[in-house]
């Protein structure tokens, strides 16, 4: 095996003569925190949707937590992305993000599920790319938990997000 020095892009557009610039998403771009609550009542119906955050193609999602109270039978969520109502509301990419979370267990420790479905390949890709457009729509989309086995218990969800926004 050899030894090498590796770079990352933004590394080597630093050190590159001339420097080229990087995408300030990437490189020193802000970060946006979002927190969001949802009720699951027991008599909601498997395929019930939960619109958590709204996001804009250009952003960059760097995490997304969850935290549920022990939703019995619930063991089925996915997290992707969906239009806003505005655009119709249909599922763009149902699980971009997860599939198949389990809900049936209490969880104060919030559970990462930015990667569960996404490659780490995947950590510079935008919310456009990640809904699969061939290019950035300049639109909103919502991030939603979509419950294929709901449950049979009341409880909550809640969901912390962090997106990198350029300037």
């Amino acid at each position: 095996m050899a030894v090498v020095n590796t770079k990352s892009t933004i590394v080597t557009n630093k050190d590159a003569t001339p420097p080229k610039a990087n995408d300030n998403v990437l490189d020193g771009g802000r970060l946006k925190g979002f927190h969001a609550t949802v009720e699951v009542a027991a008599a909601d119906d498997d395929g019930s949707t939960l619109r958590m955050f709204r996001v804009h193609s250009s952003w960059l999602i760097s995490r997304l937590e969850v935290f549920n109270d022990a939703i019995t039978a619930g063991t089925s969520y996915d997290v992707g992305l969906y239009q806003t109502a505005e655009n119709g509301g249909a599922v763009k990419a149902a699980t971009a993000y997860a599939s198949v979370v389990d809900m049936s267990t209490a969880r104060v420790v919030p559970l990462d599920v930015t990667f569960e479905a996404r490659n780490i390949d995947q950590m510079e890709k935008r919310v456009w790319q990640d809904a699969g457009d061939a290019s950035d729509p300049n639109r909103f989309y919502d991030v939603v938990l979509r419950a294929n086995t709901i449950g049979t218990a009341a409880g909550t969800i809640s969901m912390r997000m962090q997106a990198m926004v350029g300037d």
